[in-house]
């Protein structure tokens, strides 16, 4: 069937994932128009029909909600703005269809859905209502959102005053440069990158140590693994983040003494085979400590597990694709070119986790063997019919940080893709070509959860591990000098509402500062902990930076601004600018607020064009939609957010020429 797109100019606002800040994307949303649809009348048709049916399907399944509420309204609104004229909009044609017919009866929701001018524009039409119904929600965190913009502010002001010193026009005075505090950070993923975007290289000495010497936007991690992006596009160096950091050393940190403000940091080994012995290890002294390392995957307790592939950097991400392209090699071998179930296996992915990680690299595999199995043209065509993607998850529902209808979506947009998705589900064993499972049985009537288990042996050519995080061992050395309070029931470290690391002698407090996946962040002292993903790290790298950009007296509680009367306080040092400390008390800053975290939602990518979308304001619902309508807001978002101009152009032309000649199969 023909599609006739209708486009729509609109703004799709796209919240920001990693940091503070809103950006609003302009993007063209195509709603396809079937010829039979040919004037403004069978639209309202259809939708009194849609509308009758939605009634009907809601009084006899009551247990189900309906995804969408149409309005007529808001249809001939959006339709007549874009042209006075309906047959401009939709000219007449000579195709005769049932919807032009006024004694059609459409008899259920589900005929509707499946048509996809309908389903595209039942999304679109869900946009704009929740978009109209957010301007009268109570309960926006508009304190939030006016400090995060006035923070903005400051930053772009950070920003201009660096130009100088990037472009070589001016230098730090000695006297300047003497009196910087020295702060080391530790890693180089969400929480560093963003630290090290707004810190102020005027006041402080940056030195940076991670063993990866970039930083990787992990959301498109699924998509370098097939092909569908390349691993550069998204990645930006840790000197080009900051040009004017002092030091970057490629290496890990190995040992911290808390008492003596140092780190023992072993050095990356460089130049492999052309130069013999072990790297150096070296001491580096700090003023303050930024702990951002990260975490590791959680596959304890389960053989074989530390076999399985990953999914957390780009040295994963290359290679899982280039595991992908020998499994699909190893199938296509003449030895079981006859052997449909051998083929079988061997192209079979098993993926353990079903959260956002595990059901996107599901997505991205389903895409990528519908590329690659085309007839003739893919470049494995005789194993069409043989790729299968297994996910297999521990609890009831996916992606379960999504609300409820976001979750079933999830498993109906898997399911519906050939994806066979496997809940409540553990993995006691993975071996050479299997996966032994343990499943809770369901009862068939009640579909309730019963006590017993089943197991069961799963033939896999491949697993990967998205299941679970554990901190890294550089966690448990800085704990062991903490007081015992200090450590979170899993091994991660508790910190105050600025982010600062227990101590037990108080002249330290503010010395060490924990981020990212390695901090137990409890915001409102419930005992309910931020989650550890990039959102929360950005926004706290971005916290931290601008608490130490501000010269804020970190041994008190709550933090407090030094050198307010420099005739009479000797502590005055390159932090005192009389215009930056008025700036800091219109704000209202004697002392600095403590952290809260602005959730603006969460995306996922299902496969085949299709993606969730939750957009919220704090704990505000704006919109929860799925489909392809999504999937434009999944893509601006993931655009708008890379790192650089670079990185937008780079990964624009990655998914453009993907789409035109297809996923690179080729391993190098």
């Amino acid at each position: 069937m023909l599609y006739k797109p209708l486009p729509l100019l609109g703004v799709v606002i796209s919240l920001s994932i990693s940091s503070n800040t809103i950006a609003f994307v302009p993007a063209t949303v195509a709603i396809l128009k079937p010829p039979q649809l040919s004037h403004i009348n069978s639209y309202k048709r259809c939708t009194q029909l849609y509308s009758t049916a939605e009634q009907s399907d809601t009084k006899n399944k009551q247990d189900k909600t309906s995804n969408h509420d149409w309005v007529e309204a808001d249809l001939i609104s959006k339709l007549e703005t874009h042209g006075t004229d309906s047959s401009e909009i939709y000219p007449p044609t000579q195709h005769k269809t049932e919807f032009v017919d006024e004694d059609f009866v459409l008899t259920s929701k589900s005929q509707a859905e499946n048509d996809q001018a309908l389903n595209m524009l039942t999304s679109e039409l869900s946009i704009w209502k929740n978009l109209r119904k957010s301007r009268e929600i109570e309960g926006l965190p508009i304190d939030i959102i006016l400090q995060r913009t006035w923070d903005t502010v400051e930053d772009v002001w950070q920003h201009l005053r660096r130009i100088p010193l990037e472009q070589g026009w001016a230098e730090l005075s000695p006297e300047s440069d003497s009196t910087r505090k020295t702060i080391v950070v530790l890693g180089s993923g969400w929480a560093s990158h963003a630290l090290l975007k707004v810190a102020d290289c005027q006041k402080l000495r940056l030195i940076v140590i991670s063993p990866t010497n970039h930083f990787v936007f992990t959301p498109m991690l699924a998509s370098a693994a097939v092909g569908t992006v390349e691993y550069r596009s998204m990645t930006e160096a840790v000197r080009a983040a900051n040009p004017v950091i002092d030091q970057y050393i490629e290496g890990k940190a190995i040992g911290v003494n808390v008492k003596e403000k140092y780190v023992d940091v072993q050095l990356n080994s460089l130049l492999d085979g052309l130069r013999e012995g072990s790297p150096p290890t070296m001491r580096i002294e700090y003023d303050h400590l930024v702990c951002s390392v990260g975490s590791k995957v959680d596959d304890r307790g389960v053989p074989g597990a530390d076999k399985a592939l990953r999914l957390k950097s780009c040295d994963d991400a290359r290679r899982l694709r280039t595991s992908i392209g020998e499994c699909l090699e190893y199938a296509s071998r003449p030895d079981c070119k006859k052997d449909f179930d051998e083929r079988t296996k061997r192209a079979t992915f098993l993926i353990v986790g079903g959260g956002p990680t595990g059901v996107e690299l599901a997505g991205e595999l389903h895409d990528l063997f519908q590329d690659v199995t085309r007839k003739h043209k893919g470049s494995y065509h005789n194993l069409s019919g043989n790729t299968r993607v297994i996910l297999v998850h521990g609890g009831s529902d996916l992606v379960p940080q999504f609300e409820p209808a976001l979750r079933k979506e999830a498993l109906r947009s898997l399911e519906e893709k050939g994806i066979q998705v496997i809940l409540n589900t553990r993995v006691q064993e993975l071996g050479d070509g299997f996966a032994r499972l343990s499943t809770k049985k369901v009862d068939p009537i009640t579909g309730e959860l019963l006590g017993e288990r089943e197991e069961s042996v799963l033939p896999i050519g491949l697993a990967v591990w998205c299941a679970g995080t554990a901190p890294v061992s550089f966690v448990s050395n800085l704990l062991s000098q903490l007081p015992q309070d200090a450590k979170y029931q899993d091994g991660r470290v508790k910190v105050d509402r600025w982010f600062r690391a227990p101590m037990a002698d108080d002249s330290l407090l503010g010395s060490i500062f924990v981020l990212g996946d390695a901090a137990a962040f409890d915001e409102m002292g419930d005992g309910t902990l931020l989650p550890a993903t990039a959102q929360v790290a950005g926004q706290a790298g971005a916290y931290v930076a601008r608490l130490l950009n501000r010269g804020f007296d970190l041994e008190t509680t709550p933090p407090l601004l030094p050198c307010i009367d420099p005739e009479n306080d000797n502590t005055c040092d390159v932090f005192y600018d009389p215009q930056f400390i008025q700036w800091l008390k219109f704000r209202g800053f004697d002392f600095s607020p403590p952290f809260r975290f602005l959730n603006l939602g969460m995306l996922a990518y299902t496969g085949g064009g299709e993606a969730l979308s939750q957009v919220q304001l704090g704990d505000v619902p704006i919109l929860s939609v799925a489909g392809s309508v999504s999937y434009l807001l999944w893509r601006s978002v993931y655009l708008v957010k890379q790192v650089a101009t670079r990185n937008r152009i780079l990964v624009t032309f990655d998914w453009w020429k993907s789409k035109i000649f297809g996923r690179d199969v080729t391993r190098l």
